[in-house]
């Protein structure tokens, strides 16, 4: 039985394409997953560095990029909010309480917070990692975020784009659903809701 719905981010409501930031690094697509899972950007989402260590660090590896394409580069994957997700959002919200959960940083909540406002409405709580000092998939986060809801894990269901995240909410108890890359609508299906 689902009661409640935890939601990720980017890629679920918001639409992140990692090769722009790639592009501008000038590394190949089959470097993602080594830059994504790199331990500094984990210290970043987790809030244990400034956003000046972070292009510090970022520098010493692409010396002939300024402070300043670092930064753009860096801001380069998000695109923005799904054209589709308020909607989804109130279909959803009229079912189920809501609450988000986002590895994120300082440099994109600039960017991404005043987005994501007009939302506020739907959650009864959002959440961001560096904020929290805590990142998926530590099941430590999840259980630290319902702790906060008064959510049972039993009944929550913990929806992303990213298997590993996935894990760890099963290791914290939690039901979830893997969902297709910025395809919202996707859940309104697998919850027998009225589609978009």
């Amino acid at each position: 039985m689902i009661r409640y719905l935890l939601l990720d981010l980017g890629g679920v409501l918001y639409e992140v394409v990692y090769q722009r930031t790639l592009e501008r690094l000038g590394l190949p697509p089959q470097h993602l997953s080594e830059f994504l899972q790199h331990p500094i950007v984990a210290e970043f989402e987790k809030g244990c560095l400034t956003q000046e260590e972070f292009v510090r660090y970022w520098q010493g590896h692409f010396p002939h990029l300024a402070p300043s394409a670092i930064l753009e580069a860096w801001n380069a994957m998000l695109k923005g909010p799904l054209p589709q997700a308020e909607e989804v959002l109130r279909r959803l919200a009229t079912h189920y309480p809501l609450a988000l959960l986002s590895n994120t940083n300082t440099t994109h909540l600039e960017l991404v917070e005043p987005q994501i406002r007009p939302w506020r409405p739907y959650f009864q709580g959002i959440f961001f990692s560096n904020r929290l000092g805590q990142r998926k998939p530590d099941p430590a986060v999840y259980r630290t975020v319902l702790a906060q809801l008064g959510w049972l894990p039993a009944t929550t269901l913990f929806v992303d784009d990213n298997p590993t995240n996935l894990q760890g909410a099963q290791a914290a108890g939690l039901q979830t659903f893997l969902l297709p890359p910025n395809r919202p609508e996707k859940l309104l299906e697998y919850l027998a809701l009225s589609p978009v």
